[in-house]
């Protein structure tokens, strides 16, 4: 059994519906081919995941009780239909629990083993969902990026440096055709432990926060939400707040007025 081979039946065997045979050929097959094993493992590990279509539950106090009975039942009537010879040695019932109590923990600990597999394969299925929604969010901010500064009809206000001495400097890019805008900044003044970039919308009635970012390089394009833009603008601006972003801006690095 070769390559090809062996891909045709990895989701199969996988899942247990592989042939005897044909399971047996590609087990050999994959003890000695790396990247077929890796992809085994990968079938493995999605067949999995088919667990998680159905809710776990822990299994009611009883459940262990109706288990020994029934044992108990089936053995008395094992026993009944046996020669003498099987009667006159028949187990006592304290040493035949006691053997099904260790198939029982043996039983126990591969569940035991099991759950800690669908933990992680729980944990790797939601951090590929996280994954999955921050790759979401900035590809729509690139989207938003793209339909502000594509615009021919794009409106730039230039963000001088409001502290003196600073080489800081940014632009404000708004398109009236898709709403929406982005804040350009440069040589930004590094951030401290715990801090973070606040952007803020200025307006007739106050200060608007406008969301958090960071730059490792002091660069930054940052979209303003659309939703967020406020009646009577009059200005945009960044200042470099706590973590988690305040409510009222601190001193100004960046701000543009938005006045005509």
């Amino acid at each position: 059994m070769d390559c090809p081979d062996v891909r045709e039946l990895l989701d199969a065997y996988a899942l247990g519906a592989a042939e005897k045979r044909e399971a047996q050929q590609l087990e050999e097959h994959v003890a000695d081919c790396v990247r077929c094993w890796e992809e085994l493992t990968q079938a493995q590990q999605s067949a999995a995941l088919f667990a998680f279509s159905i809710t776990l539950q822990e299994p009611p106090t009883s459940l262990e009780r109706r288990i020994l009975a029934r044992a108990a039942q089936e053995r008395d009537a094992a026993l009944r239909g046996s020669t003498p010879l099987l009667r006159r040695l028949r187990i006592s019932w304290p040493v035949a629990a006691g053997a099904f109590g260790l198939a029982g923990a043996a039983a126990l600990a591969f569940t035991a083993f099991l759950q800690v597999q669908m933990s992680d394969l729980r944990d790797d299925r939601d951090n590929l969902m996280q994954q999955v929604a921050e790759a979401r969010v900035r590809l729509d901010d690139q989207n938003q990026i793209f339909n502000v500064l594509f615009d021919p009809n794009q409106q730039t206000k230039m963000m001088p440096a409001v502290a003196t001495g600073s080489s800081a400097w940014g632009e404000y890019h708004w398109s009236k055709t898709a709403g929406q805008g982005v804040l350009a900044c440069h040589d930004m003044p590094p951030l401290a432990e715990g801090e973070v970039y606040q952007a803020w919308f200025v307006a007739q009635d106050g200060q608007i926060p406008a969301g958090t970012f960071e730059s490792t390089d002091g660069d930054c394009w940052y979209p303003m939400e659309p939703a967020r833009t406020p009646v009577g603008l009059t200005g945009v601006g960044i200042t470099r707040e706590k973590r988690g972003g305040s409510n009222t801006p601190g001193e100004w690095l960046l701000f543009a007025s938005l006045r005509s």
